[in-house]
């Protein structure tokens, strides 16, 4: 009956605009689909016309509205275009690429030849790789919706009905949906999208997953029925499996992609497509980008490596600051599941309504604060520093780049004696605001407005304070509201720790704060960290001393409990190269406080510097298993395999970042970096360009010009250099690199030697204030052996030895120095110690510097050997 009338109301020779319809394709749950001719264009069209109950809706055509002209965009050959949508006697009419082929669907008579499979499979990820990039999710992937030419050629159909994947640009507009509004066929949908999830690149992947399985099997992948989908396991049919004999490795990629925990999937189609042609080219596929990953701390932000080719892949970290991210899996190396997920809050900078500096670090301090407070076992709160390095300034990118549920956001304004405070708390999954208020104070009691928020949050949430909590929440260091706003604003211009100008602001506020209250602990130590951050732009060894002395008396003074001081005199020791007595106050940092993640960061650098790598592994993955839903203590924990050498490890770590705070522009650097080590460069071009995509950052543009000097891609390697040294031009590691990279082009030799003068010069910088430093010592060696200084080059490494000797990276820089100085054999020693030592070799087979010992027959065996260990 339905049938008939809508027949009739469409039938051939019908018009619909200029559209003639001609015959009817088909139809689904959206509506019916008709061949029509363009009079306009004279070309076959497909015209599906949407349901009236559909047309109806106004959140529907808002959205639809929208995903067709995002698709529209899409351009891909094996994507069917979409061309119009249109409106016709009050109906809707999508206009799409007419597709002259079978379906899938008709095709699947039997399990599809190996050659034609990987076909089928290679253009399809090609093109869903290529629509996630734009933005763009499909949600309904079924062999109905697969065309296939009869010359072969793939098109995905009905990208019209898609749906938007949040990425990093932040004007794009993210439409949540569940199960119930995002569409699909239920065989086919993810589980988690069942459940009512809303969908990411993952569920679109398990479709994928889905499909390909039943292409090469001819058989659904589940015996279950659809709407048991949610429910399944891996338990799949082994009636086709008897008789397909699949190449090596194939079966474990199509289990990855339709793995039934999203976290377990490939991340990015990419990272499938790569795999697939890796299993048809006879290689071990990598079964890579999947779920929850860690990213890495390196002090002052980079890791050592050499100079020559890669000179340092820059790794990120925010110094002392963090993020926070959503349910994960538990971890491997625990044997009990962690508790359920906490609430994560990201508090916003307030926006003061003044917008002069000291209004802003006055609402700068008071946001670092109320994050600080806020913070407690039921309520993970994100640090402020690391919502201003990843540019979130609203709650969806608080969801997407720092996995937070939950964002504060407000404004203060100062009127006379009274200040005002608004704030809203935000739902970052719904947008839905969950609370709002207003609060007036007395301009003069900066205590009565820092409390009155806090406890305002903690209602709404349901959190009610214990006794020593309430204590701890009434102790605000001292009694004097002129020290406290002036320690409020010095907090505020901390947060920008990269300008020198912000920094001199900072120590004068805290100076200020002093003279109000010397006995004031708090402002102590935040003068020790504001010396701290001004070492490390300047690196002037009398900053190290007035931090030293600032950290030690608010160690002297602090009777709160309260771990600031001792944090902060860590620091000082850790950059002084004094581990032994580091580690001492961090300890006692860690008794005070065990939920501060710079402890934990710091103490494991101290246990390295003590030769203890067990127990900062220990230690790291303490932190992380307090904290499982912290994307933070996984960055730790990533850069500790880094420094181990243990590159795969770390490499998990990293991609559980990107995973959980899909727009983490620090995590895709790190991640990138380690796929440059490993040899994964067309995975690393992938990691770094999403990065830079999302803020351009020096650790980014560095490690991409690593990347293409790996290449021989000199010109580009160096326009990448030189954008990361205007953005970092105290880093000696990037001027390293310039030098190396304008050494492989003949008419940049005076630019060459230019670029290591400067790096040589701040790297001496750096150990006149930490000489035990092991990677600036040989950096330096290198950097003098590149200069002609020989007999400085050998002092410095043979003292960097002695201090990272047991370091992989460090005993290439040693061999690379030996090479220059042209001590062959002591080079070839060396390099066969980093080798032993897990140096990946393709930080030595593309690196330019090897080739004249191509004819040797040592450096040959001793590349066949790490090449055959690797196959291994």
């Amino acid at each position: 009956m339905l049938e008939r009338a809508t027949g009739t109301r469409h039938p051939p020779g019908s018009r619909v605009d200029r559209f003639v319809i001609q015959a009817k394709l088909g139809g689904g749950g959206m509506g019916e689909v008709f061949l029509a001719e363009d009079s306009l264009l004279h070309r076959r069209v497909a015209v599906k016309a949407i349901r009236p109950e559909h047309s109806q809706d106004p959140d529907f055509l808002h959205r639809l509205h929208k995903e067709a002209e995002r698709a529209s965009q899409l351009n891909n050959e094996h994507i069917a275009r979409i061309y119009d949508l249109i409106e016709d006697n009050g109906q809707l009419f999508l206009v799409m690429e007419y597709v002259e082929g079978e379906t899938l669907r008709g095709r699947l008579r039997g399990p599809f030849p190996l050659a034609e499979w990987f076909s089928l499979a290679e253009q399809c990820l090609s093109a869903l790789a290529a629509a996630h990039q734009q933005g763009i999710l499909h949600c309904d992937l079924k062999p109905e919706n697969l065309m296939i030419t009869a010359q072969g050629v793939v098109k995905i159909l009905d990208f019209g009905l898609s749906r938007q994947v949040q990425h990093g640009d932040s004007s794009t507009t993210t439409i949540e949906l569940t199960s119930a509004t995002a569409g699909g066929t239920p065989g086919y949908m993810a589980p988690e999208v069942l459940l009512g999830s809303a969908p990411d690149e993952r569920c679109d992947i398990f479709s994928m997953g889905v499909v390909l399985y039943e292409a090469l099997y001819a058989e659904h992948p589940f015996r279950r029925a659809p709407e048991q989908t949610a429910a399944r396991t891996d338990q799949r049919s082994q009636s086709a499996r008897n008789t397909i004999k699949p190449p090596a490795g194939l079966e474990q990629v199509l289990a990855r992609m339709m793995a039934k925990e999203p976290e377990q999937r490939y991340r990015h189609c990419s990272d499938a497509l790569a795999d697939i042609r890796a299993v048809k080219a006879g290689d071990k596929p990598a079964l890579g980008s999947t779920g929850p990953g860690k990213s890495r701390l390196i002090l002052h932000g980079v890791t050592s490596v050499a100079v020559v080719a890669l000179l340092g892949l820059v790794f990120t970290f925010s110094a002392g600051r963090a993020g926070w991210i959503e349910n994960i899996s538990w971890l491997p190396w625990s044997t009990e599941k962690p508790a359920e997920p906490h609430q994560m809050l990201a508090v916003l900078p307030f926006a003061p309504a003044a917008q002069d500096a000291s209004g802003r670090a006055f609402a700068d301090g008071l946001t670092e604060v109320l994050a600080a407070r806020l913070a407690r076992p039921s309520l993970e709160t994100v640090p402020l520093s690391e919502v201003r390095a990843q540019n979130v300034k609203d709650a969806k990118r608080a969801r997407a780049v720092l996995g937070a549920t939950l964002a504060l956001q407000g404004s203060l304004q100062q009127s006379g004696n009274t200040v005002r405070v608004t704030f809203s708390l935000v739902d970052t999954r719904t947008h839905r605001q969950l609370n709002s208020g207003m609060i007036t104070a007395d301009a003069s009691n900066p205590f009565a407005v820092q409390d009155r928020v806090i406890q305002e949050v903690l209602t709404n949430l349901n959190i009610e304070l214990e006794k020593e909590e309430r204590t701890k929440m009434a102790a605000h260091g001292t009694a004097q509201a002129p020290a406290y706003e002036h320690y409020l604003r010095g907090k505020g211009y901390l947060q920008a720790y990269d300008r020198m100008d912000s920094l001199a602001a900072a120590i004068s506020e805290f100076r200020l704060s002093l003279q109000s209250d010397p006995n004031f602990a708090l402002a102590h130590a935040g003068l020790g960290q504001a010396y701290m951050d001004r070492y490390e732009l300047s690196h002037q060894p009398q900053s190290l001393e007035m931090a030293r002395q600032a950290c030690t008396r608010a160690v002297e003074l602090e009777n709160s409990g309260r771990p600031d001081g001792e944090i902060c005199l860590g620091m000082v020791f850790n950059a002084t190269g004094q581990h032994q007595k580091a580690a001492e106050h961090l300890e006692t940092a860690l008794k005070l406080d065990g939920g501060r993640e710079e402890t934990y960061r710091q103490l494991a650098i101290a246990y390295e510097g003590l030769q203890r790598p067990a127990d900062a592994e220990a230690l790291l993955k303490k932190a992380v298993t307090q904290k499982p839903q912290y994307w933070g203590g996984y960055k730790t924990l990533g850069w500790f395999y880094d420094t181990q050498g243990r590159y795969g490890e770390a490499a998990e770590q990293f991609k559980r970042v990107v995973a959980l705070a899909p727009d983490n522009l620090d995590g895709y650097s790190n991640l990138g970096a380690v796929y440059i080590k490993q040899g994964k460069y067309p995975e690393a071009i992938d990691a770094l360009e999403r990065s830079i995509k999302i803020q351009p950052a020096a650790a980014a543009l560095n490690n991409l010009g690593a990347l293409y000097f790996y290449q021989h891609k000199y010109e580009e390697a160096a326009g990448a250099y030189e954008r990361a040294a205007q953005i970092s031009p105290d880093d000696y590691r990037i001027f390293g690199n310039l030098g190396e990279v304008y050494g492989q082009i003949k008419s940049k030799q005076e630019e060459s030697r230019r670029n290591y003068a400067q790096a040589l010069k701040l790297t001496e910088q750096w150990l006149g204030a930490n000489a035990s430093d092991g990677d600036a010592l040989l950096h330096a060696a290198l950097f003098a052996a590149m200069l002609g200084e020989d007999a400085k080059a050998e002092k410095y490494r043979r003292s960097g030895i002695s201090v990272s000797g047991h370091d992989p990276q460090a005993r290439l820089n040693s061999a690379l120095v030996l090479a220059q100085l042209h001590q062959d054999a002591g080079a070839l020693d060396e390099l066969d110690r980093a080798l032993k030592a897990g140096l990946p070799a393709s930080e030595v087979a593309d690196n330019p510097v090897w080739q004249r010992f191509a004819g040797n027959p040592r450096f040959a065996a001793l590349m066949a050997r790490t090449q055959n260990q690797r196959q291994e």
